[in-house]
């Protein structure tokens, strides 16, 4: 690498690859230790329901701010159909 600062026209450009091949595989790494190690010591949540559980009933605000219970949500008929409605709930765990 002394060389290429000391004959500049010769190595023109060819320092720059190398360097950033160093920093690209040391973010890689870096994402690599974030993802399958640190991310892996967030502690388990005991509260969170399981999969298969029926939820318990709760009330929340729609788009126009207008109240929305789940148990109304699965009563047969509502919606205007004669069947049960089902409902998906996604929690996003956090941990900030």
């Amino acid at each position: 690498m002394g060389r290429a600062y000391r004959q500049p026209q010769l190595y023109r450009g060819k320092i720059a690859g190398p360097i950033l091949l160093v920093l690209g595989v040391g973010l890689l790494g870096f994402f690599c230790f974030n993802i399958f190690y640190f991310l892996r010591q967030v502690p388990p949540s005991a509260g969170a329901p399981k999969v298969g559980q029926q939820a318990p009933d709760f009330t929340l605000p729609d788009k126009d701010g207008n109240p929305v219970t789940l148990s109304k949500l699965l009563d047969a008929g509502a919606g205007g159909a004669d069947r049960l409605n089902g409902v998906v709930l996604v929690f996003y765990r956090g941990y900030w």
